[in-house]
Formats: C-alpha cells, sequence, structure tokens
C-alpha cells in the first residue's frame, strides 16, 4: 500500500481552514456557537492555524448526552473550534483513505449511503443463497487506540499529520466500560489498553470505518466471500452453502479478534436470502423492499404531533414540507406506493382558531404597533 507524506502544509493552508469553518456550519449556522465563531471568523482561523504550526493545538473537552434509541449511546460533542480542526483534517485525509475502502463499505463515504447499501445487498441476495448477518458488540468504545494509530501509519507517513491524528484520538472522552480479554492477554491487559472513539466527531466515523477496512479486504479477497456489505458496524456475509457462511463466520470471528473487537452474540443470524433481513432501516428481500412497522408507527406519531404543532402554530408549512419530505425520501427506495398513497389521504394540517385571551394579546400588541 502507498503511503502519503507531505499532507501538512495541505491542512494548514488557509483556503483549506476557511472550507473546514464552511462545512462545520453546515446546517448549524444560527446556533450560538457558530455565530461567535464565525463573528470573528479570520481572527479565529488565524489562532488555529498558528496553534496548529507551532504543536501547541489541544483538544478541548466534551459535552456529553446519552440517547435511548435507536440503543442507549453516549454522544459526545467536541468544541466548535475542534471541530473545525476535524473538518480542515479530513478534507486531507478522505480523498486519500475513499481510494483504498474497500468497494462495499457504505458508511460516511459520497456516492454510498443506506439506499447504495440496500441496492447493493439486494443484488447480492439474488446470486446467493445464503446469508450471515453481523453486528459488532460495542464497537466505538472498543476501537483499540494502539491498533488504530498503527493503521494510520500503514497509509501515512507525513509525522505532523499522524501526530495531530493521535492527538484527536488521544484525547476521546471515557466511553461505556468494556472489558474483554483475547489469546495472548495477560490478567491487566484489557485493563491496560486505551480503547473507545467519541460517538459524534467527524473523525470518529472516519477513524471507525479505516479500523475495519483490513478486515472488509480480508473477508472478501483472502476468505472469498461471495458477497459482502458493510455499513458502520453491521455486516453481511452471503455465499451459496450454509455450511460455507458458517466457516466464514469462524474465520470473520477471528479476524475481528486480531481487532480486540466481538461480534455481538445476539445480533447474528445465519439464514436463506430468499427471506427479508432488517438492514439500515429496510427490510430487504432479493426481489422487495419493504419499510419496517416500527418505523411506519414512528411516522404516524411524528404526523400526530406536526399537526399539533402546525395547529398551534408553533410549526409552519416550510417546516412541515421539509419533515414530510425527509420522510419520503427514506420510504420511497421501499415498495410503499400503495402505502404513501394511503396514508397521504391523512396529511390535512389546519390553524387551530386562536381563543379569546390570545385574541385580545394579539390585538393589544397591534394597537402598540
Amino acid at each position: 500500500m502507498k503511503r502519503h507524506g507531505k499532507l501538512w502544509p495541505d491542512l494548514l493552508a488557509w483556503e483549506n481552514l476557511l472550507r473546514a469553518a464552511r462545512n462545520a456550519r453546515r446546517g448549524k449556522r444560527h446556533r450560538d456557537v457558530v455565530l461567535r465563531f464565525d463573528f470573528h471568523l479570520e481572527r479565529n482561523l488565524l489562532d488555529l492555524q498558528r496553534e496548529l504550526a507551532a504543536g501547541s493545538y489541544r483538544p478541548g473537552p466534551f459535552r456529553n448526552h446519552w440517547i435511548a434509541h435507536p440503543k442507549r449511546r453516549l454522544i459526545s460533542a467536541a468544541p466548535y473550534r475542534d471541530r473545525v480542526v476535524h473538518h480542515a483534517l479530513m478534507n486531507v485525509l478522505v480523498p486519500i483513505l475513499d481510494r483504498h475502502f474497500h468497494p462495499d463499505t457504505y458508511a460516511c463515504r459520497a456516492g454510498k449511503g443506506t439506499h447504495a447499501a440496500v441496492r447493493r445487498l439486494q443484488a447480492l441476495m439474488r446470486r446467493n443463497s445464503w446469508v450471515l448477518q453481523c453486528d459488532l458488540r460495542k464497537f466505538f468504545p472498543s476501537i483499540d487506540h494502539e491498533i488504530l494509530k498503527a493503521t494510520f501509519r500503514t497509509l501515512i507517513k507525513d509525522q505532523t499529520l499522524l501526530a495531530l491524528m493521535d492527538r484527536i484520538v488521544d484525547a476521546g472522552n471515557e466511553q461505556e466500560p468494556v472489558c474483554e480479554w483475547f489469546p495472548g492477554d495477560d490478567l491487566w491487559t484489557a485493563l491496560e489498553r486505551r480503547r473507545g472513539l467519541p460517538i459524534g466527531n467527524l473523525t470518529s466515523q472516519w477513524f471507525a470505518n479505516w479500523y475495519l477496512n483490513r478486515f472488509d479486504h480480508m473477508m472478501t479477497s483472502h476468505f472469498g466471500a461471495g458477497g459482502y456489505v458493510r455499513y458502520c458496524d453491521d455486516f453481511l456475509i452471503l455465499d451459496q452453502s450454509r455450511q460455507r457462511v458458517l466457516e466464514l463466520l469462524e474465520a470473520a470471528r477471528e479476524a475481528l479478534g486480531d481487532l480486540r473487537l466481538r461480534i455481538h452474540p445476539h445480533r447474528c443470524v445465519v439464514t436463506q436470502t430468499r427471506g427479508l433481513l432488517r438492514f439500515v432501516g429496510y427490510r430487504v428481500g432479493p426481489r422487495m423492499i419493504k419499510l419496517p412497522k416500527t418505523n411506519v408507527r414512528k411516522f404516524l406519531r411524528r404526523l400526530r404531533w406536526l399537526k399539533g404543532a402546525f395547529a398551534d402554530r408553533r410549526l409552519g408549512t416550510h417546516e412541515i414540507d421539509k419533515r414530510l419530505q425527509s420522510w419520503l425520501g427514506h420510504s420511497k427506495q421501499a415498495n410503499t406506493k400503495h402505502l404513501v398513497k394511503r396514508l397521504a389521504k391523512d396529511w390535512i394540517f389546519s390553524r387551530r382558531a386562536p381563543s379569546l385571551r390570545e385574541g385580545a394579546k394579539e390585538e393589544k400588541e397591534k394597537g402598540k404597533g
């Protein structure tokens, strides 16, 4: 594999930092932290540029919160200026990483995503009889720092850039506790090794993807799987016989053990491809794609909330349309023509008449104007 050097000047370039600031503010331009940073944009970017050039840049503390759906996870938000640095770094790294990724890994990458992953899986299901679907146990909290840094060095030889990447990994906050022992470990190994990437960082998404890249290539090139698809930590292996798929499962367990990762014992299924598989928000079969019933029920609950918010004038037509279009964009990838037609009959939004108190308040405000 070719190793890339002389990347540090590209990261420090003013045009790159300015582009990073634009990318970091996308969809967040009205938030207080963004407005404060942008109010003195040139000064803040020059400060970052000087700190990076001098080697004095240090990431700040995270803001943490827990989410419950689709499963309980700790989400960590880096300070806004750190997010600008993350974008500046990934502007340089992404074109390099993308050339080396397995063609059938679909998270984060431009031109890939969930819809492309579903279409690829459907095509592979038509050509293979059996499929193994697996999920990794506590993937982000389990990523081993020493192994991750070693994978950086298989691709990058610019020592200054590597030092920044190492610093970002080391600055990660404490994740969910994971204590796993692997062959060759002594009693203290699982406690001594640093691990975990904060969910929510742009760099974490790409670093995690790169962490599994060697495994992706091994499954197809070395072990000869008939088909392979991965989205983040959810991967599927397809082949013609059940016995062959079970052999590939054992090979996958061994290869993942080298990365100090384990397959989730309750999310590992071997089944025939003629059925429907739950994958990236869809139920996928060789000839059909459906939405899970949970997705439809969740949308109906959201629709009731949207009607109430519109009636109370908390949301306008633009916000309603944007949220409906978001679900339609997801649903149209499945065979949902009749479902959408049936649900659309209930998409009637109306304003609630203001109460006497609200009407008097509006008249009073008009009088003041």
